[in-house]
């Protein structure tokens, strides 16, 4: 069960790392995880100072992304919902909080893989001299950031 909890607690933590990395925070950057698409590929734009087409490819990536996990936000909202109603009255049903828990392993799982496989592919479209950028970029994220490397070591490719 401890191992259990230890890689849920780590998927979550590399998703938001993939996600923070691949969007390369900032001022004034939309946080959360509504539309935003377009703004974030204007961030990653100045950032990075892409090409027309580089910021074409990015955005197409991040719209299959964003398509291809809405159903696991979706779903992990219903079960957040579930999980709220189970213990509302102050019931507490194990059995039950485990079978969530572990579908919501599952959703994160999945998404973590997506957010991943989008951030490998943005970072391929980039020229060495942007990567090497991105790369200092986030070295020099800050606590909300996760630092250098993020909380478990995650670093971009061939990094």
């Amino acid at each position: 069960m401890k191992n259990r909890i230890l890689v849920l607690a780590g998927v979550a933590v590399l998703v938001i790392a993939a996600t923070v990395f691949a969007v390369a925070q900032g001022p004034g950057f939309p946080h959360g995880g509504g539309g935003g698409g377009g703004d974030m590929v204007e961030h990653m734009s100045r950032a990075l100072n892409l090409t027309d087409a580089q910021k074409t490819q990015v955005k197409a990536i991040m719209d299959a992304e964003r398509a291809a996990t809405e159903p696991g936000r979706s779903r992990m909202e219903d079960v957040h919902k579930q999980l709220q109603a189970t213990t509302l009255n102050g019931q507490f049903d194990e059995a039950q909080v485990r079978g969530l828990a572990a579908q919501a392993s599952q959703i994160m799982t999945d998404q973590m893989v997506e957010h991943v496989r989008a951030f490998t592919k943005i970072f391929a479209l980039l020229t060495p001299e942007q990567r090497v950028k991105a790369q200092e970029m986030h070295k020099a994220m800050g606590p909300g950031g996760h630092g250098p490397g993020g909380p478990m070591g995650h670093r971009p490719p061939g990094q």
